[in-house]
This record gives C-alpha cells, structure tokens and sequence, in this order.
C-alpha cells in the first residue's frame, strides 16, 4: 500500500516502467513518526526532504513565542525547505506532525547520486518544483488579496478535510486571524446556509 502511494505520486509526473519502479522504491526509505514529533525545528539547517505517504504536518513559524501556522503538508506532497537545504542557513520554521504520519525521507547530501542511479527522478523533480511553484504563487496571492473569510471558504473548498483534521486555533493561525475571529466567520457561513 504504502509503496504504491509513492509509485501513484511520482507516475502523475512521469512513466515508469517496471524496472523503474523497483530501483525508484530502493531509494525512497520510509519512516513512521508519531504526533507532535517534529521533523525538523526552526533554527536548524535543513538536510532531508520529506513526502507525505500518510498523516499531516503542520508548518509553523515562533514569532514572539507564538506559534503562527504558515502550511500544512498532507497526503502526496512534498515538503522541502529549499532555502535553507541550497544556502545551508538556519530554517525559519518547524515542522512538527498533526498526526501519527509516514513520510519518505530523502537525503539532500544524496540527491545527485539518486538522479545519477535513476535520471527519471530528476525529471519529475523539476516537473514537481514547477507545479509547486505555481501552487505558492497562488497561496501567496490569495493571502493579500481575499479576505479572511474568502480565504477560509477557499481552505473549504480546496481542503476540506484540514478542518476536521487540525485544532480550529491552528487553522485560525493559518488563515492570518484569531479563534474568535474564525467563530464568528464560522457562524456568519453557517447563517448563510
């Protein structure tokens, strides 16, 4: 199951034949974390990228000790701290699981010799940077110009199952607003209905 997960993710970017497939699963080791584990503290230097086989992780930011959720990573998505892995500077937020999750780890240090043993993985890697690419272009765009309760309809729509998955205060984090501001919001949609 969980090594078909990863063949369905990386086969929406490129064909594999069966060959490929057997040598690409010997480089994706996998591990299970429990929740409230974190993958990776701000502060440190990023070495590993991750994919989200199972579970959620949350990424946040401590910002005068508290925490602001700036993502949440879950089932068939990548996470990669791309500045710090390439400039090998201290991370700016953390990672932590929401929820006991499966994550392929890859190691940064190694990725050459990985595109090296199977040139496929490289190609999907760009195709993969390009997709996600767009996706923070349209996240980054919506944070300024829709407003808190546009944005929560749209985290409604796009995935409706974080609202069921993470406490309302980190979605209230999330979406740039406090708890009470996401209660009335909540209760303003409710209304309309």
């Amino acid at each position: 199951m969980t090594e078909q997960r990863i063949l369905d993710y990386i086969t929406k970017y490129i064909p594999l034949t069966e060959e490929e497939k057997a040598a690409v699963l010997k480089e994706t080791p996998y591990k299970t974390f429990s929740k409230g584990t974190h993958v990776l503290r701000q502060g440190q230097v990023s070495r590993e990228c991750y994919f989200v086989v199972q579970g959620l992780v949350r990424q946040y930011e401590l910002v005068d000790g508290e925490e602001k959720t700036t993502y949440f990573y879950s089932e068939g998505e990548a996470i990669v701290a791309f500045d710090s892995a390439s400039k090998k500077v201290p991370c700016l937020f953390n990672w932590v699981c929401e929820e006991e999750t499966m994550l392929v780890i890859g190691r940064l240090d190694q990725i050459d010799e990985a595109y090296a043993r199977n040139p496929k993985l490289e190609k999907m890697s760009g195709l993969f940077i390009r997709a996600e690419f767009g996706k923070y272009q349209n996240l980054s765009a919506t944070f300024i110009t829709l407003t808190p309760e546009q944005r929560y309809v749209q985290l409604l729509e796009q995935r409706p199952d974080l609202i069921h998955r993470v406490p309302q205060y980190h979605v209230a984090s999330y979406l740039g607003i406090k708890p009470e501001t996401l209660s009335r919001i909540r209760k303003r949609i409710a209304q309309k209905n």
